[in-house]
C-alpha cells in the first residue's frame, strides 16, 4: 500500500514512452480497422491519469493498452468489441483501487484519478479483481463504443 500527498513524478523516459504509446495506440487501432475505439480508449484512459505514478511502469494504463493492442496487431487478431472489452478489463491497472483518509473510494468510471487525489492523501492498493467489476467495466466500454459509433454515423 502506498500513501502520498503528492506522488513522485514518473521518470522522464517513462513519460516519453507514454507519449509515444498514445501515438502508437492510434496507429494500432487504424491498422486493426477500428479507429472508432480511439475516442473511447482515450477518454477511458483519462480516468486513470495520474495513477501511473503509483504503479510499476509495466502496469501503466497507457503502456498496458498499447501492449494489448500490439498483441492484437502481431497475431492479426480482429478487434471484436466483446473480446476487446474482455481483454481490456483484464489489464492489471483495472485492479488498482484508491481511497482517501475520509474513507471516500475512487470510482474510476465517474471521477478521474487526478481529480480524486487533488490536495489529499490517498492510499492505493491492488485488489484481486478489477474494480469496477469486470462485467460492469465491459458493459461500460461497449456502451461508450456504441455511442461513439452512432455519433460518428450522424456526423
Amino acid at each position: 500500500m502506498l500513501m502520498n500527498t503528492m506522488p513522485p513524478p514518473i521518470p522522464p523516459h517513462q513519460e516519453e514512452a507514454r507519449i509515444q504509446a498514445v501515438v502508437t495506440i492510434g496507429h494500432f487501432l487504424e491498422g486493426l480497422g477500428e479507429p472508432g475505439w480511439r475516442t473511447v480508449l482515450f477518454s477511458w484512459l483519462a480516468q486513470y491519469d495520474g495513477l501511473e505514478t503509483y504503479l510499476y511502469a509495466e502496469d501503466d494504463p497507457i503502456i498496458s493498452v498499447r501492449n494489448l493492442l500490439a498483441r492484437y496487431v502481431e497475431t492479426l487478431k480482429p478487434a471484436e468489441p466483446g473480446e476487446l472489452t474482455a481483454d481490456l478489463s483484464d489489464l492489471p491497472f483495472c485492479r488498482y483501487r484508491a481511497k482517501r483518509r475520509d474513507g471516500k473510494k475512487w470510482e474510476p468510471l465517474s471521477e478521474t484519478f487526478s481529480a480524486f487525489c487533488e490536495g489529499v492523501t490517498v492510499e492505493v492498493w491492488e485488489s484481486e479483481d478489477p474494480y469496477p467489476r469486470r462485467e460492469l467495466l465491459q458493459n461500460w466500454l461497449l456502451t461508450q463504443f456504441c455511442t461513439a459509433q452512432v455519433g460518428s454515423r450522424r456526423g
